[in-house]
């Protein structure tokens, strides 16, 4: 039966119909269009090449491709045996194309530059025309290097330290450049933790170290725990973890641009170096991993935000040191969970503690392997302790007095 009502509802559907299949033939003229727009006629031959095809838009958590060519400062160093300078964020660059992808930090303002780390003695003559440059790019009044600071005392991390130190000066008067001249050779000041040079001085004295390395020695030391400073304007502040991966290890944090120079705490290629002849533990490790968590803060959704230059491979965030940390921990309770019941050193080599991380951080060749950072682990467990690793930040009153359990870091 035909009503008004019904004879409206009918004179809508049929339009909308209409608009449909007009919708689809529109879609379809549009596809074919953009087929031949996209693609490139064939001369003579009446058809066209594809379309080359489109990456798709990633999405909010999608993994990001560390190996791309677009994956920023987080994406690996190339190696082609030159020095290549990167921006990492405000006043800090860092150098990358050292043997074993040692990083060697560089920061630059108005007051000269200040480079951290200087890789090895090979690489330093290519170290340091990369370093000038930059300097005279990106550099303020002063383009010198005024000053030098060694994370620790390894051959890859002083390494160019006489050939940076030569090329710099710095900026002293009065009886201070009195006995700069008088007992140390010009150039820019180079720094680290006392306990460096102590076994540097040790190594010489021993007969064990070419003669030649007392030219990698540092100008200046301190013993601090907690050094701030101001250099380009810029706050920076040097804290020293006790035997972490060795005793005179230092983390650098220039609190302006945001950045952490690491040194060997964080390394990005491999198990921690852990260096026990020179004072380094798991524990101390540990330690020093739990304090750089501390001392970044991350971006949003926990991604970014501090950039933290490890001592070897790829920048990284504080997410990436909370998972290497977990890995490091998981790995040293284990060993001192076999400790523990008596197990030798080979006998846990043999039940291969690392086994479930091996494929990324593992190595049986090269500069530290995996059996190296086991053993380290293992030496400088005790015989019976806590198999879990726990940690406590506390204030000691008075200073004299001794903690009643555990040991000091």
């Amino acid at each position: 039966m035909y009503t008004p009502e019904r004879g409206a509802i009918r004179a809508v559907l049929l339009a909308c119909r209409h608009a449909l299949w007009a919708g689809l033939g529109l879609a379809a003229s549009l596809v074919v269009a953009g087929q031949v727009v996209a693609g490139q006629v064939v001369a003579g031959q009446g058809r066209t090449a594809p379309a080359p095809p489109q990456a798709p838009e990633r999405a909010m958590g999608d993994p990001v491709n560390l190996y791309a060519p677009n994956a920023g400062v987080y994406g690996p160093a190339r190696e082609d045996g030159e020095i290549h300078p990167q921006h990492v964020l405000g006043q800090v660059w860092v150098m990358t194309g050292e043997p074993g992808e040692s990083n060697v930090a560089v920061q630059i303002g108005d007051q000269g530059v200040l480079v951290v780390d200087t890789g090895t003695q090979a690489m330093a003559p290519k170290l340091l025309a990369q370093i000038q440059r930059l300097a005279q790019e990106r550099g303020g009044t002063h383009k010198a290097i005024r000053r030098v600071v060694n994370t620790n005392g390894r051959a890859d991390h002083i390494g160019g330290n006489d050939v940076i130190r030569k090329a710099g000066s710095q900026i002293i008067a009065g009886e201070e450049a009195a006995q700069q001249n008088a007992f140390v050779s010009s150039g820019a000041e180079v720094f680290a933790h006392e306990n460096v040079l102590s076994r540097l001085v040790a190594e010489k004295a021993s007969g064990k170290a070419d003669p030649a390395r007392e030219q990698l020695w540092p100008t200046d030391t301190e013993g601090f725990d907690i050094d701030n400073t101001r250099f380009n304007g810029e706050a920076v502040q040097i804290y020293h973890p006790k035997d972490a991966n060795t005793d005179g290890q230092l983390v650098l944090l220039f609190r302006g641009s945001d950045v952490i120079a690491a040194g060997d705490v964080a390394d990005m290629t491999t198990y921690p170096i852990i260096d026990v002849a020179a004072g380094g533990t798991i524990d101390g490790e540990l330690v020093a991993l739990n304090k750089l968590i501390e001392m970044a803060v991350p971006g949003k959704q926990a991604e970014g935000g501090t950039i933290i230059i490890p001592g070897h491979g790829r920048l990284c965030d504080q997410t990436d040191v909370v998972l290497y940390k977990n890995m490091v921990t998981v790995i040293r309770n284990l060993v001192q969970f076999y400790k523990n019941q008596g197990k030798t050193l080979q006998q846990v080599l043999d039940l291969k503690p690392t086994a479930g991380y091996d494929d990324r951080w593992g190595s049986t060749s090269g500069r530290w392997t995996t059996r190296d950072f086991v053993t380290a682990v293992y030496q400088t467990l005790p015989a019976k302790g806590p198999v879990f690793f726990s940690m406590q930040n506390s204030t000691l009153v008075p200073s004299s007095a001794k903690p009643s359990g555990g040991k000091l870091f």
